[in-house]
Formats: C-alpha cells, structure tokens, sequence
C-alpha cells in the first residue's frame, strides 16, 4: 500500500470549480466552502479504490455540504457528479428536502446521500472538527465518523472510478474542511 497523498495543498493545485460560489483560505491550512450550490473538484486525478481522510467542521446547525467521490470530469455544473457520483453528507439536521423532513437517515451527516443511511447522530458539536474516513473498495463503499462506522452500501453500481469534489451548498452556509488526504488501494 502507498501511504496517504494530501489533496489540500496551499496553491490548490489541480483543483477546478463547477457552479456557483466557490472556496477560500479561512486560516492556514483551512478551506472554507461559500455560495453554491457547486463542487469544487480534483481534476488532476480520478480515483478507482482508495481510502479517504477528510477532517471538516460546521459553524451553525443549518451548515450544509459533502463530500463527493467517483465523480466523473465536470466543466460548468455539478449535475453529472450528483447523477452519477456519490456524496457522502455533511447536514447535521439530516433534511429530506421532497419529504420536507428533519432527521431523515439517508440525508443526516455520514449519510451516502439518498442510497445508504446514516447510522445515527455522529458528529461533534458547531465549531469541533470531525473525520470521515471513506473507503472505496471494488461495489463496496463504507464511511466512518469519528471513528465509528457510519453508513456502507453494497453494492454500489454508479460510477466505478472518478474524481473527488467538495461541495458548497448554498449562500450563508460556511463549511471548513482541512486535511484531505488520499490513500489507492
């Protein structure tokens, strides 16, 4: 096995915007989601079975954002990637917005956006940093929140291989993500 590539680095290199809104420095080392709703996604590379490790954080309850894998190549909007990707949530109110539910488990944070459940309520507090750590393996995805196992689906039948994005969900909503390091299988 190699050892984990990091993502994130300070010239963001590699990176590409598909949509609205965008991404900034918010302090060294921490990107900060803002606008939407697009992706900002890694053009240099698309990957087939790997592990992820993202570190991310809210500020407010109604934050919202995901992380995207095995998307295919984007140019101006993140439809293809929602069709044919897979996002794993970042909603700490896990709202369904056709149910117009809170709480719903394929839309609450660890959540393989409307596919796989979320286990439960996982994340830290407004303000406290979490980790994902997502595995993709052959149909297999799992995802982990804090070191508990969060969500899995099998079999996966979308996209076998593809990049990884970042979401910015809508205006007002500020999400920061740091460490995003990468690790082929």
């Amino acid at each position: 096995m190699e050892d984990f590539r990091p993502l994130l680095t300070a010239d963001l290199a590699g990176w590409r915007m598909a949509g609205p809104g965008g991404f900034r420095w918010a302090a060294p080392g921490v990107l900060e989601s803002f606008g939407g709703s697009g992706l900002f996604w890694f053009a240099d590379a698309a990957f087939e079975d790997f592990v992820l490790k993202v570190e991310w954080r809210i500020q407010r309850p109604d934050d919202n954002s995901g992380v995207f894998i095995r998307c295919p190549p984007l140019q101006d909007s993140p439809g293809p990637a929602i069709e044919r990707g897979y996002e794993i949530q970042i909603d700490d109110r896990g709202y369904d917005p056709k149910g117009k539910q809170l709480d719903s488990p394929l839309h609450l944070t660890s959540a393989i956006y409307r596919l796989a459940p979320a286990s439960g309520h996982l994340s830290h507090p407004c303000g406290d940093w979490n980790e994902f750590i997502i595995r993709a393996k052959g149909d297999h995805l799992a995802v982990w929140l804090n070191g508990t196992p969060a969500a899995h689906l099998l079999p996966a039948t979308r996209e076998p291989r593809g990049h990884i994005a970042l979401q910015n969900h809508h205006e007002g909503s500020a999400v920061q993500f740091r460490r995003l390091d990468v690790m082929a299988l």
